[in-house]
């Protein structure tokens, strides 16, 4: 519950206004639940972390044009969130290897897919920039511009 009240804050409000009272407030536990459950603000962000990349896998069988149009469809909060997270992790390291730990099992499933390292690392990036623009844009990913099509077959 913490973790889903967390994202839910952060992907609507920001990282700045999920504080650890903020979360127990919006989620009805006590004050110092946080604390106990995760030791504290840093763990829970990190907790988020795992949370966020877990929901965000691709289930079986499907597509990364459905991923993406989920994330910008029913997850848009969560894809928020994630980029939210995402700018803490250039200023924290402990997150940034977190993230950096997650993004890297994007990578490779796509080595596995047969796509080479470092095409795989720029797609991953690709489709981070066609996401984060469609969020900007407030699109939810069906126009045109947002069609991850034509960039998924650039690293065929």
């Amino acid at each position: 519950m913490l973790l889903d009240t967390g994202i839910t804050l952060i992907g609507t409000l920001g990282v700045r206004q999920a504080s650890a009272r903020a979360v127990e407030d919006a989620a009805g536990v006590p004050h110092g639940s946080v604390r106990h459950h995760f030791g504290g603000l840093s763990g829970f962000l990190a907790a988020l972390v795992e949370h966020v990349f877990t929901a965000d896998r691709a289930a079986d069988g499907e597509s990364t044009r459905e991923v993406i149009a989920r994330w910008l469809g029913t997850d848009r909060i969560r894809t928020r969130a994630r980029y939210e997270l995402m700018l803490l992790a250039t200023r924290d390291e402990e997150l940034r290897r977190a993230m950096v730990g997650h993004r890297d099992r994007y990578v490779e499933a796509l080595v596995d897919g047969g796509l080479p390292r470092t095409e795989a690392r720029q797609l991953v990036a690709a489709l981070d920039g066609l996401v984060l623009d469609a969020l900007l844009r407030d699109s939810d990913g069906t126009d045109a511009d947002h069609d991850p099509t034509p960039l998924l077959r650039a690293f065929r």
